[in-house]
């Protein structure tokens, strides 16, 4: 991967005016983040921290998450009455956004030191709780633990997707608690309308209330998570390098990957025994594109494997038309995900040429504007890749 000159980067921040009719950008906006005392289970391990994760103290939020942060310093009146549904990709910041509302939720209501208030559940933990309580015949228990909670939180709502009576019952729960207008927060990698087996009576509710979306941090936004990850590292990293470490990196990373990105630089100055220097920026470029590298084969197996067909199939002379709009959909992430031509797009799918592979493309693009279940599957094809 080329580097580019530290000459030419321009450091993000500055207060002069580089063109006159370009659109107005706000500051980036940084918030502390609270987080509530919960009841927390052995397995609910997502929740712990340590000197191998940086927990920021911090949420920096940007254009892309600038509801997010609205939300966040507002009123809980303006969503506490229906559900919350936060929407996003892993690692956008879903589960510290909710844990932060949930704590502000619990201190409004003088609950901030009762480590009851909060009621923290995956939705599979809330699946196998309620098979649990089945089992034992002892149903009445776990309603009333999650109807008395101040505040409930559901992560991962699309993971209970097919279990259809933890659904019914995660439905009625969320009846009783809009009925006492409880706060209810739940989260999900995508909107339930659009998960595959999440029942409608689940969906509906899901989405009665407000719907945040949440993104990855954009280039002012990662440029300041840097800034904040590297002092919570304790790695002293110069503006024009962090600037040369954020432009070299993929456009969409997670906090978590942009951590691992100052540990890889932390880690090349101790192996070295010097101090930042563009080797080391570029160490860590090259470490975060050899950890997400796709190629073909992985794409067409993941493609091939949502829709059910095999891998072979994709890679056929097939007209069949599921495997035809699979075949599409695999070609379209192979040339936004790798640096492949359609000239050798073409080639792996059976000798097509580039010409075929553009129309292909094209038309899946096309498609995707209009198609729910096509986009549905393109966003759990990205998902199942980017994991």
């Amino acid at each position: 991967m080329s580097v580019l000159p530290l000459s030419s980067i321009k450091p993000s921040g500055s207060n002069v005016t580089r063109v006159v009719n370009s659109p107005v950008k706000l500051p980036i906006d940084t918030f502390p983040v609270e987080r509530p005392l919960l009841k927390q289970r052995p397995r609910e391990t997502k929740l712990s921290f340590d000197g191998r994760n940086a927990s920021l103290p911090v949420f920096v939020a940007g254009d892309e998450n600038r509801l997010v942060a609205f939300v966040c310093q507002s009123d809980t009146s303006m969503w506490s009455t229906g559900p919350l549904l936060l929407i996003g990709p892993e690692g956008s910041g879903k589960t510290t956004i909710a844990l932060h509302l949930a704590a502000r939720c619990s201190a409004e209501a003088s609950l901030a030191d009762d480590p009851s208030a909060v009621r923290y559940l995956s939705a599979l933990d809330f699946a196998r709780e309620y098979a649990d309580a089945v089992a034992a015949d002892d149903i009445p228990h776990l309603r009333r633990s999650i109807d008395k909670a101040a505040v409930l939180v559901i992560e991962d709502l699309h993971l209970i997707a097919g279990k259809t009576a933890a659904q019914d019952e995660l439905t009625s729960r969320i009846d009783q608690r809009i009925q006492r207008g409880a706060p209810t927060i739940l989260t999900s990698r995508r909107l339930p309308t659009e998960t595959r087996a999440i029942r409608p009576q689940l969906a509906s509710r899901a989405v009665i209330g407000l719907t945040i979306p949440l993104a990855y941090p954009q280039a002012e936004s990662r440029l300041a998570l840097l800034r904040e990850l590297s002092l919570v590292r304790g790695v002293e990293i110069s503006d024009e390098h962090l600037a040369l470490l954020e432009a070299g990196l993929r456009t969409e990373v997670s906090v978590r990957s942009l951590d691992g990105a100052i540990k890889q630089i932390d880690l090349h100055c101790r192996m070295t025994q010097c101090g930042v220097d563009i080797a080391a920026v570029q160490s860590a470029i090259n470490a975060a594109g050899e950890l997400n590298d796709i190629d073909l084969g992985k794409i067409t197996r993941t493609v091939a494997k949502i829709w059910g067909h095999r891998t072979r199939d994709l890679r056929s002379g097939s007209r069949k038309q599921s495997v035809v709009r699979a075949r599409s959909l695999a070609m379209l992430l192979a040339r936004r995900m790798t640096p492949c031509s359609l000239d050798k797009i073409g080639d792996y799918f059976g000798g097509r040429d580039h010409s075929t592979v553009l129309h292909a493309i094209r038309k899946t693009e096309s498609l995707l504007e209009s198609d729910a279940d096509l986009s549905r599957i393109m966003h759990e094809a990205k998902e199942k890749l980017a994991a």
